[in-house]
């Protein structure tokens, strides 16, 4: 059965990583810039090239992905300021694990805990932060966290991320006239979806993912529930419950599929035929999640 899909861009396999940014990335990074929060999360199934996308090889400016690209463009735009604005940047990094919130740039700490409040919004207790003042900053934190990022091999992926990533940037900027601006930008790198049948998991990678179909299926929940509001939109006029709390992933991305965020969702496909059934449910899910309207 023949099915039609529109969004805002299609990329061709033959594009390259700096046009990817320049759709994908650039507005949501200059909307930070300006006191807008932004996240960029990559969805899809295993081995589509997810964490390509976000991270590519950041050593290599043509090969680096969003993420070191992302801060290239910030600390780009600090350089090339001329009113006398004071800038703070700095970062966290993070992986949900098995439903476990782990730091990345402390990995031997112990699980971390959500926490939300009505003023705060939501926030990972005990999470730490570095202070960056230059790209090649963010290069080695990528570097010290990705080392301890949970990977694992499979017959789809040789080197499958067995946990959904995201890294956190926030900018604060004080302004001349006293004025101060404030802007997060979450990049997050989900696991991918599995088919285990085509995965041939076992044992221990076996209820990895388990437990990432698990988280994957709640942020669907999620999706379907925003956009199955009247008209696509997510207003307090008309509130459908929301199971943002079913899992760790879709609790701290609360903000970014229902809240004051401008959100981009990049979702990466296989072109192999073997993936038609994995293809077309990624396709449908940036579809209903494209429908979803928040106020910013």
């Amino acid at each position: 059965r023949q099915s039609q899909f529109s969004f805002d861009h299609i990329f061709q396999p033959t594009c390259t990583q700096e046009e990817v940014y320049t759709h994908v990335g650039k507005e949501v990074v200059a909307s930070v810039l300006d006191g807008i929060n932004g996240t960029i999360f990559a969805y899809g199934q295993t081995g589509a090239g997810k964490s390509f996308s976000m991270f590519g090889k950041p050593s290599n400016p043509e090969l680096m992905g969003i993420i070191p690209r992302a801060a290239t463009a910030i600390f780009d735009r600090i350089q090339a300021d001329v009113a006398g604005t004071e800038f703070s940047v700095k970062c966290s990094f993070l992986e949900i694990y098995r439903e476990q919130v782990k730091d990345l740039l402390n990995p031997k700490g112990s699980a971390l805990k959500v926490r939300e409040a009505p003023r705060v919004g939501v926030w990972v207790e005990g999470l730490s932060s570095e202070f960056l003042s230059s790209p090649e900053d963010v290069l080695e934190v990528l570097t010290v966290g990705e080392k301890y990022r949970t990977v694992a091999s499979t017959s789809m992926n040789a080197s499958s991320s067995r946990s959904h990533s995201i890294f956190m940037m926030t900018v604060e900027q004080k302004r001349a006239d006293g004025g101060i601006l404030s802007g997060k930008l979450n990049l997050a790198d989900l696991a991918g979806s599995e088919r285990v049948g085509k995965t041939e998991a076992t044992g221990h990678t076996l209820k990895e993912a388990q437990t990432i179909n698990q988280s994957l299926s709640a942020l669907g929940n999620c999706i379907n529930a925003l956009t199955s509001q009247s008209g696509g939109q997510s207003s307090n006029a008309n509130t459908k419950f929301v199971p943002f709390r079913d899992s760790k992933l879709t609790h701290l991305l609360k903000d970014s599929l229902g809240g004051n965020t401008k959100t981009t969702l990049l979702a990466n496909c296989s072109p192999a035929s073997f993936n038609l059934d994995e293809t077309v449910s990624t396709l449908r899910f940036a579809q209903r999640a494209s429908t979803i309207k928040t106020v910013v």
